[in-house]
């Protein structure tokens, strides 16, 4: 009984896992995903139109032979 609801349980997270991750079908020029895939136009394409910047930045305070000294770190890094 234990193991029937333990079966249960993981097929109700699996179905709900189901409804909330969304899925992309791609099909262009009556090539499907697995043509798009290896398609250099494409790939140069698709990455031009979701890249971003990622900006790091830290500040603190730090300690240096008994004097308080602010330290700021800047770098924007691809995050691709």
């Amino acid at each position: 009984m234990k193991f029937l609801l333990s079966v249960i349980a993981v097929c109700l997270v699996m179905i709900t896992s189901k409804l909330y991750i969304p899925e992309a079908h791609a099909e262009v020029g009556g090539m499907d995903y697995i043509d798009l895939q290896y398609d250099d136009d494409f790939t140069n394409a698709v990455k031009g139109v979701v890249s971003m910047a990622c900006n790091i930045n830290v500040s603190t305070y730090a300690d240096v032979d008994g004097d308080t000294v602010w330290l700021n770190f800047y770098k924007n890094v691809d995050c691709i």
